[in-house]
């Protein structure tokens, strides 16, 4: 797939439908690194945060176990709670409730030598996991929609 527009890209993804939302996952990703990636996350504009941040839940899970998604962001305050306070606003409580079973204090000194992390998290995040898992289609649905609803504040980005 090669576009020049963002528009295009848009275009082409819904015309496809959500159920090959997964050809353009990745494209739309990098648009959005590529533009923000640097950014302190709080400078990120709403649609491309939570499309990135859902996006790296998702794929975190599939790969390698959510924990490690966690894992990684414990270390930028008040990041989770964006994406939970995001998923509120859109009456997404199901979603946000699982979101929310992953965050701990994964950035507390005591484990940054030996990552002897207490046995409840990890079997949280296996919850976590199963359930993503389990909702492949649904969050693919959502981050197809995400992005169609913003459709016009994503045309007004400069993109690629």
């Amino acid at each position: 797939m090669n576009f020049n527009t963002v528009n295009e890209l848009i275009d082409s993804l819904e015309s496809s439908g959500y159920e090959n939302f997964c050809e353009y996952e990745t494209r739309l990703f990098m648009l959005f690194y590529d533009r923000f990636g640097k950014m302190p996350f709080t400078e990120i504009p709403d649609v491309a945060f939570m499309f990135m941040e859902i996006s790296s839940w998702t794929g975190m899970s599939l790969r390698c176990g959510v924990w490690q998604y966690y894992e990684s962001g414990a270390f930028q305050k008040g990041k989770f709670e964006r994406v939970i306070s995001f998923l509120d606003s859109e009456n997404e409580c199901e979603m946000s409730e699982i979101y929310a079973c992953g965050i701990h204090d994964y950035a507390n000194e005591k484990y940054r030598d030996n990552f002897d992390y207490p046995e409840e998290w990890l079997d949280e995040s296996e919850k976590i996991d199963q359930w993503i898992y389990d909702n492949e289609i649904y969050i693919c649905r959502w981050m197809y929609d995400l992005i169609l609803k913003n459709k016009s504040e994503l045309s007004k980005m400069k993109l690629g």
